[in-house]
């Protein structure tokens, strides 16, 4: 850096606004007035992105606080129904060989297609969707379907 602009960085100004007038500040408060002001503003766009609201925006609009923090779309009975037919499922595939597990595991719960595992195993896709129907089966008769 040459003197000139060494000058001109050492004389920098820093404003910040409050209350619609702009008041000359250290570069430090400077800094983290900007810092703190991205910070809300990055809160606020995440906020609208997901939908959330706050308590204080509500306004007048008289509910109780049980009706807003209640989740209209969570039914206990269909979360337990759930659960017991999660469990239920996993038992059944606790019955299975290691590698009926594994192709179970692979398929529906890390979420791989048929052919991809196909071509991972070196066997015709044919035969992969055979073994995947006969596990399907052999659940199905535990579970009594």
């Amino acid at each position: 850096m040459n003197e000139k602009e060494e000058r001109e960085k050492a004389t920098k100004r820093y404003y910040i606004p409050v209350d619609g007038k702009y008041y000359e500040t250290t570069k430090e408060v400077y800094e983290v007035y900007y810092q703190m002001d991205r910070r809300e503003r990055y809160l606020e766009e995440r906020d609208l992105k997901k939908g959330v609201v706050n308590f204080c925006d509500m306004g007048d609009s008289y509910c109780s606080a049980e009706e807003i923090l209640s989740d209209k779309d969570t039914d206990i009975e269909t979360e337990v129904m759930n659960k017991i037919l999660m469990e239920t499922v996993l038992e059944a595939i606790s019955i299975l060989d290691e590698e009926e597990k594994w192709l179970i595991q692979e398929l529906f719960f890390y979420g791989k297609s048929q052919r991809q595992l196909a071509k991972e195993c070196d066997i015709p896709l044919m035969t992969l969707n055979c073994r995947k129907q006969k596990i399907i089966e052999k659940i199905k008769k535990y579970l009594k379907i």
